[in-house]
C-alpha cells in the first residue's frame, strides 16, 4: 500500500479497521506492521474511533454504545474477562488509558488488562495498599512508558507509589508531610500528562490534587467558586480539557464546568434533572450518580430514585434510569439494556485503541 498510496492516506484507511482486522493486517508486511504499531497510528485510531463506556452488571464487564443509532448495552457488550469472574469485587475500580484497563480485584489486587487483545497483568502489591487508596493510570510521554499511581497514607505523611512497566516495580516517590485532607472518589482522571483528583479538607475547603506523571511534582487548583460547598461533584475530560461536574440536590440542577489553559473556570452546560424524569415519576427522590462527556460531547446521565412511601415489601422501592443528552440538539434518549438495569455501575469510558502492548504486557 505504502508504493501506491502516500503514509497519511494508508493511515486514514487502516485507522478504520476493527481491531480484529487490524491484528490481521498487521501480518501482512512489515511495512504495515511498523505502520500500525507507531503511536502516532494508535492516536489518530483512538481520535476517530467511537467512544463506548465500560460498566459493571450481572457480576459482569459490559460495553455501552452510546455513539450507535440505539444507544444500550445487549448481551454481546459483556467483555470476555481474563481472570475468574469471582475475583472482581462489587466495589471495583477501573481506569482506562489507550484501550487498556487499569482494575481493582478482591484482596487489594491490582490488574492491566486489554480486552481487545486478553493481554493482562497482575501487578505487586505496592505494600500498604488499601480499598481507600486513591489510584491514577496514564501514558508519561518523556519516559514512553505507562504509569500507575497510587498515593498510600502513613500516620506522618501521604507517599506516591508509580508502577513503572518498562522496570516492572513500583517506585517511591512524592511525599506530602501531614496530609489532612481526603478524596471525593478513587479514580483518577488522566489528561495531557497529568492525573487529577477532586480532595478536600471539610465541605467548604475543597480543591484539585494535580499529579504530574512526568516530574512526580504535585499541583492544587481551585474548583469553580460556586461549587466549593458542593459535596455531589467528579472529574471528567471533554474535549480534552478537564471539566468538574456537579449537582445541586437541593435545586436538582447538574452543573458542569471546564478548566482552560489559564486555570479559570467556563461553565457549559447547566441542566435540570426534571426534564428527564416523567411526570409519573416526580415522588421519587432522585439521586445522580454519574455524569460523563461523550466523544461528541454528549452527556451520559445515570441517576437512582428512592421512594420510601410504598407500604409493601414486594414493590420496588428504587428504579434507576440512564439517559443521554444530546447537547446539540438539547434532547433526550433513554438508554436501552438487555435485562435489569438494577445495580449497574458505570466505571468510565474505554476507546479501543491498537496500542503497542509491548510496552505494558512484557
Amino acid at each position: 500500500m505504502s508504493e501506491i498510496l502516500p503514509e497519511e492516506l494508508s493511515v486514514e484507511i487502516l485507522a478504520r479497521l476493527s481491531m480484529k482486522n487490524l491484528a490481521r493486517f498487521r501480518c501482512v508486511c512489515k511495512t504495515w506492521r511498523d505502520l500500525i504499531n507507531q503511536r502516532g497510528f494508535a492516536e489518530r485510531y483512538r481520535d476517530i474511533s467511537p467512544a463506548k463506556f465500560v460498566s459493571f452488571h450481572d457480576k459482569g464487564f459490559y460495553l455501552l454504545d452510546v455513539e450507535g443509532k440505539s444507544p444500550g448495552i445487549t448481551t454481546h457488550g459483556k467483555l470476555d474477562f481474563s481472570l475468574d469472574q469471582s475475583m472482581i469485587d462489587e466495589s471495583t475500580c477501573v481506569l482506562h488509558c489507550d484501550g487498556t484497563l487499569c482494575v481493582t480485584l478482591k484482596n487489594h489486587t491490582l490488574m492491566v488488562w486489554n480486552p481487545s487483545s486478553k493481554h493482562f497483568k497482575i501487578l505487586p502489591n505496592p505494600g500498604i495498599y488499601r480499598d481507600s487508596n486513591i489510584l491514577g493510570f496514564g501514558y508519561d510521554l518523556v519516559s514512553n512508558d505507562y504509569k500507575v499511581v497510587t498515593f498510600i497514607d502513613r500516620v506522618d505523611s501521604s507517599t506516591a507509589q508509580v508502577f513503572e512497566f518498562k522496570t516492572g516495580s513500583w517506585r517511591e516517590s512524592l511525599r506530602i508531610p501531614y496530609p489532612d485532607w481526603h478524596y471525593r472518589e478513587r479514580r483518577g482522571i488522566f489528561v495531557d500528562q497529568h492525573l487529577y483528583w477532586i480532595a478536600y479538607r471539610s465541605n467548604v475547603d475543597r480543591f484539585i490534587l494535580s499529579f504530574n506523571l512526568s516530574t512526580h511534582e504535585y499541583r492544587k487548583f481551585p474548583l469553580p467558586v460556586y461549587s466549593q460547598g458542593m459535596a455531589c461533584s467528579w472529574l471528567g475530560v471533554t474535549s480534552q480539557k478537564l471539566c468538574n461536574t456537579e449537582y445541586e440536590p437541593c435545586e436538582k440542577e447538574i452543573r458542569i464546568s471546564v478548566m482552560e489553559e489559564t486555570g479559570s473556570w467556563n461553565k457549559v452546560i447547566s441542566l435540570s434533572l426534571s426534564n428527564l424524569i416523567s411526570v409519573q415519576d416526580r415522588l421519587w427522590d432522585y439521586q445522580v450518580e454519574f455524569v460523563s462527556f461523550t466523544k461528541k460531547n454528549d452527556l451520559l446521565v445515570k441517576f437512582t430514585g428512592y421512594y420510601d412511601n410504598l407500604k409493601t415489601g414486594d414493590e420496588e422501592l428504587a428504579k434507576e434510569k440512564v439517559f443521554l443528552y444530546k447537547t446539540g440538539a438539547k434532547t433526550f434518549e433513554q438508554v436501552r439494556f438487555c435485562n435489569s438495569l438494577s445495580g449497574v455501575q458505570f466505571l468510565g469510558e474505554y476507546v479501543e485503541t491498537p496500542v503497542i502492548n509491548n510496552l505494558i504486557f512484557t
